[in-house]
């Protein structure tokens, strides 16, 4: 599970706008999955939701005001 609060990199030092690149690039890897919604989100953004057996594979809307349920983890 990796989630980020922001997709956003701040201006910082070099050890802290890595450690901030390794963050966004594990959220990504995984899908921001965990039992929430991510706190930053973007339209198309897609988001794996481990609140349900088995986890649902869920995009944002193109409004960015929710996320649809795209497929989930049974019979695929």
């Amino acid at each position: 599970m990796a989630q980020v609060p922001s997709f956003i990199i701040v201006n910082d030092s070099g050890a802290a706008v890595r450690a901030q690149l390794n963050q966004v690039i594990a959220a990504l890897q995984t899908l921001s999955s965990g039992a929430q919604e991510p706190a930053d989100t973007a339209p198309g953004m897609l988001w794996l939701d481990t609140s349900t057996s088995p986890p649902t594979l869920r995009y944002r809307d193109s409004s960015d005001s929710t996320f649809e349920a795209l497929m989930d983890g049974g019979g695929y």
